[in-house]
């Protein structure tokens, strides 16, 4: 059951040219998907605004569209993720407007569709991208806190992560064997292959690019117009029969409307062939982040599996800490998570020390390492009068960095101001 702080659960797949939106409540059993025409499975919502002169309501999606379509006068920006990689704002008539606060406007616009779901600061969102990296990551949590949004209740994830998900959250026979995944987008197919390691504990579930077929304009010339869909089948055929060579597959997902094209068919039917279970995957990134977030509330549990993402933390940090007269190990960062979302921040007293020594483990070897920093005596400040308030962050997935800052001491010492910060390659075992 959903509680009342996360009433609505939310996937929301932002793409170049087109989103979904996915989400979760108490009244339905499963996710669903936002159809942007009732009655139809038109899950596409374009990726753009329109402003018209003189105005400040922004249009989106489909109406965003007609109104460029329609030549109207006013701006249109239809590549929200390229603004978001420059990260310029944008100049229109008499005012400049931030990316922050351009995707801002887009996702509540597109939250809107979730008509009595709940207001914002009720919901729970994950959001996927094809690539979930910086400055992606920063702009969108700090859009989504605009809109009201708490950060306690905001995920990110990558599409393959969200495969993982949407994958673990099916029906165990879809996924008792390999599971191959074939995207077709911009003259390229690209086939990712799905599959779980049982011999650890969690089991671990990895995802490998397998290959990819590039399709285009220049081969087209080069073969000819009226071999130009024989010989896209016969190279998709190839493809195929390359990833099925002495490996059982249980299912096959297709993502693109290319795939339902007629010189294709033969190959989607050869893919559903010998019990395998075939699937179009219109909007399974979108679900597939709403069972993301639905796992990360706690919402819905899979237990006994873990994603090796590419951006994983493979490493337990914490520290000894003297708690109620005894000492307990603290946990600080749990190994699991993606370097993006391990974050911690806690605060301490340092008794009779300068040192704090967070003690490193390995998620898979169960090697242990320390890593020691040295905090400058603060001066005219008695033993266990240094209230230390410690951020513990990552860059990537082997890069942590350390913040330690003086709070002083409530009214009996100011803070000094002092700051300490250490950045640790976790790889190399090295204090930067």
């Amino acid at each position: 059951m959903i509680r009342e702080q996360h009433r609505t659960i939310v996937g929301f797949d932002l793409g170049r040219e087109y989103s979904q939106i996915t989400f979760y409540n108490r009244s339905k059993d499963e996710p669903v998907t936002v159809s942007t025409v009732a009655g139809n499975e038109k899950y596409l919502i374009p990726t753009c605004l329109f402003q018209l002169k003189g105005e400040s309501e922004w249009y989106f999606g489909a109406d965003a569209l007609k109104l460029e379509e329609e030549r109207a006068d006013g701006y249109f920006l239809n590549d929200l993720v390229r603004l978001m990689e420059l990260q310029q704002p944008v100049e229109l008539e008499k005012e400049s407007i931030s990316i922050t606060n351009l995707i801002g406007i887009f996702i509540k616009e597109c939250l809107g569709l979730l008509s009595g779901t709940g207001t914002l600061d009720q919901m729970a969102i994950a959001v996927t991208m094809e690539e979930m990296r910086e400055p992606f990551i920063s702009i969108l949590k700090k859009a989504l806190i605009e809109i009201g949004i708490s950060k306690n209740n905001i995920f990110f994830q990558d599409h393959m992560e969200s495969f993982y998900y949407f994958m673990i959250n099916q029906k165990k026979t879809l996924w008792t064997y390999h599971v191959g995944l074939f995207e077709y987008e911009k003259d390229t197919i690209v086939v990712y292959d799905f599959y779980t390691d049982y011999q650890t504990k969690p089991a671990m579930v990895h995802i490998e690019k397998k290959g990819f077929l590039t399709l285009d304009e220049r081969l087209r010339r080069r073969v000819g117009e009226g071999r130009w869909g024989e010989e896209k089948a016969r190279r998709f055929q190839e493809m195929i029969e390359n990833l099925f060579k002495n490996t059982p597959y249980s299912s096959i997902y297709l993502v693109g409307d290319e795939f339902l094209e007629e010189w294709a068919q033969p190959c989607v039917k050869f893919l559903c062939s010998k019990r395998r279970h075939g699937f179009a995957g219109k909007n399974l990134y979108t679900k597939g982040a709403c069972y993301g977030a639905l796992q990360r509330t706690g919402e819905k549990k899979t237990d006994g599996f873990l994603y090796d993402s590419p951006e994983m933390v493979h490493f337990n940090i914490g520290m000894n800490m003297l708690m109620r007269g005894k000492e307990n190990y603290y946990p600080i960062i749990t190994a699991g998570a993606n370097w993006y979302e391990a974050y911690h921040e806690c605060d301490f007293i340092l008794d009779n020390t300068n040192e704090v020594t967070l003690l490193i483990k390995e998620m898979r070897t169960g090697e242990i390492s320390q890593e020691t920093i040295f905090i400058d005596p603060i001066k005219n400040r008695p033993d266990r009068t240094v209230r230390i308030r410690m951020t513990v962050s990552f860059l990537d997935q082997h890069t942590c960095q350390v913040r330690l800052s003086d709070l002083g001491f409530g009214g009996l010492y100011r803070s000094s101001g002092k700051v300490w910060e250490k950045r640790i390659d976790l790889k190399k075992g090295e204090c930067v």
